[in-house]
């Protein structure tokens, strides 16, 4: 008799703990204020490239999209996030104080309910076939150049807050092995040409050829150093501006090399080449369409304009 009153004790009390987490206040920003941005001069365009905001107690955003909003609040990439288009197009100033002592899995807490706040976001999971490319080492291997990430990054300290990096400067001038940035990777987007430039592992890259792209691009190179990258090329005729660049001309062969067959990764290659030919030209790396089961988050509901603060 004694035991079986016990065993319930015991289930008494594993319910009464169960009862008391689910009445524990989700966690939640001690302020935060979520505006609509101010509409961009003419002929400039924002990306979202940026990464955490630099000081660890406050979140600030200027002119970031919802896209990317709901993708770091729920620890996925920007293209696991399935909605209308506006998601992307509309942008926000958000300013958020975060609680002393807050965690990363916390504070993506605080952001998922400040979205289902303010924008009344609601969405549901899925599984299903994802086009993507797969950045992989050609026939013939790598040709990257390795470089210290430690020198690096203690060379490169962190820019004050809005600031923005300057401009790469030109072929085969400053920096180490002729680049002119420390760690880390920055982009320039003529009306004819593109250019990226920095030092950067391949799980960088390919985050960074995921921003411009159609499709998020995987790394399949099995490549862990860090490396100096230095690509130009000419975007294709259905290349937009808005983020996302389609049309790669994914699996055209690359043309022959120069005589000699000295290719020098200095962004200085033949201004007709697509990405996807660069990267195998110069680098030695293969970029292909395939379709690659993912995980997406599927929005049910959200409202463009937030509600006030």
């Amino acid at each position: 008799m004694i035991r079986a009153v016990a065993g319930i004790s015991l289930v008494f009390l594993a319910t009464g703990g169960a009862f008391g987490q689910s009445d524990a206040p989700a966690p939640a920003f001690e302020v935060a204020s979520v505006k609509v941005s101010a509409p961009l001069p003419p002929g400039v365009m924002m990306f979202n490239m940026g990464g955490a905001p630099i000081d660890p107690g406050r979140i600030d955003y200027k002119g970031i999209n919802l896209r990317t909003l709901i993708a770091r609040a729920y620890g996925v990439k920007d293209y696991q996030v399935e909605g209308p288009q506006w998601l992307e197009d509309s942008r926000y100033d958000i300013v958020a104080t975060i609680p002393k002592g807050s965690n990363t899995e916390q504070i993506n807490l605080m952001m998922q309910g400040l979205l289902k706040e303010r924008f009344k976001l609601a969405l549901h999971r899925e599984s299903k076939p994802l086009a993507v490319y797969t950045l992989s080492v050609a026939k013939g291997g790598p040709k990257l150049k390795a470089v210290d990430a430690a020198s690096l990054a203690a060379a490169s300290p962190p820019l004050p807050p809005g600031a923005l990096p300057p401009p790469p400067p030109p072929p085969g001038t400053g920096g180490p092995g002729g680049r002119g940035m420390g760690l880390g990777i920055r982009m320039m987007i003529g009306p004819n040409n593109r250019r990226m430039d920095g030092n950067a592992t391949m799980k960088r890259l390919c985050d960074m050829l995921s921003n411009l792209t159609d499709r998020p691009v995987v790394d399949l190179t099995e490549l862990t150093g860090t490396y100096e990258i230095d690509l130009s090329w000419t975007p294709d005729e259905n290349e937009n501006m808005g983020g996302r660049m389609a049309g790669l001309r994914v699996g055209l062969p690359p043309p022959p090399p120069p005589a000699g067959g000295n290719i020098q990764p200095d962004g200085a290659s033949d201004p007709g080449l697509s990405l996807a030919q660069t990267l195998q030209t110069n680098y030695g790396l293969k970029l292909e369409a395939k379709k690659n089961p993912a995980d997406i988050l599927v929005i049910d509901r959200a409202e463009k304009v937030p509600t006030e603060n």
